[in-house]
């Protein structure tokens, strides 16, 4: 536990951190969890998570309003916090459905206790922390690091902030649409190892053909050709992806949830046949105190 600057003159500090859709990775396994994690690339969002926390009497996590378990967020507070706590995580995106929530709320409270008891951490320290909660719990290995970072980034060496590498394409204001059947259980998938020997084989080919023409062109091609190879999408997702190709925009599977995103022109209307379309942007930076 990092020992807190003396006389903290604030009571609450509050983040913000991006949600973050993968089209496309592989897995890199490590005993370190700070070493462990995925190389790919994604996209973070103005959909995200807002977390506020406060000293109290006791430890507490809130997700939605409601009291939680919240594993990802809890080993943050036990990693980080000197004394109790009340961590409050307002969703803007449905957990479990390939939107990086856990990691969102895990980041934004690393760096809201940081702030919060004057840790002296950098931006990668405290993102660190995160990370390595998401990776203890199972249920993500890249997320934290793009959701630190902003942006269709491109996660070229696997790891947490400090130990992964990094890079951007930068791009103008960017609208995505999605649509959201339901959740998938990361670790199932992860834990699988013929799905990971096929995910690990097509994300091979995708990043070494995307550091060849980092593009938004690229990224969008191959995040559907991985979607195909890996044979993940359910029906409804492989026919709402068809049904926007065929209407001329770009579509893939969300990595890893029962939910596509989609871009370009018949997107919107052609998602819109396959229930509710969840307009949002790629932000052009990460996390940051609210």
């Amino acid at each position: 536990m990092i020992e807190p600057e003396p006389k903290s003159r604030i009571r609450s500090a509050a983040a913000f951190a991006p949600g973050h859709i993968t089209g496309f990775f592989l897995a890199r396994t490590n005993p370190d969890p700070l070493s462990a994690g995925s190389m790919g690339c994604g996209l973070t969002l103005s959909l995200g998570a807002r977390t506020v926390v406060q000293i109290s009497d006791e430890t507490q996590i809130l997700i939605d309003g409601l009291p939680s378990a919240a594993p990802v967020s809890r080993y943050v507070v036990e990693a980080l916090a000197p004394s109790p706590v009340r961590v409050s995580t307002e969703l803007q995106m449905m957990m479990g459905a390939g939107f990086g929530a856990s990691g969102a709320g895990a980041l934004g409270c690393a760096h809201s206790i940081n702030m919060l008891f004057g840790l002296g951490l950098t931006c990668d320290a405290a993102a660190a922390v995160a990370h390595r909660a998401e990776v203890t719990s199972g249920t993500g290995l890249g997320d934290v690091i793009a959701q630190n970072t902003g942006g269709c980034v491109i996660r070229l060496h696997p790891g947490g902030p400090g130990v992964g590498k990094v890079d951007r394409i930068l791009l103008p204001p960017t609208r995505i649409f999605c649509s959201v059947r339901g959740p998938i259980s990361t670790r199932e998938i992860l834990s699988d190892p013929a799905t990971m020997r096929r995910v690990n084989a097509a994300g091979e080919r995708a990043i070494g053909e995307m550091l060849r023409r980092p593009t938004w062109e690229s990224f969008l091609e191959l995040s559907y050709r991985f979607t195909q190879e890996t044979e993940l999408a359910s029906s409804w997702a492989a026919d709402a992806i068809d049904a926007v190709r065929s209407a001329g925009g770009q579509a893939s599977m969300i990595m890893l949830g029962d939910s596509v995103f989609a871009w370009g022109p018949g997107a919107e209307a052609a998602l819109s046949e396959f229930g509710p379309v969840i307009e949002t942007w790629v932000t052009q930076g990460g996390v940051f105190i609210d």
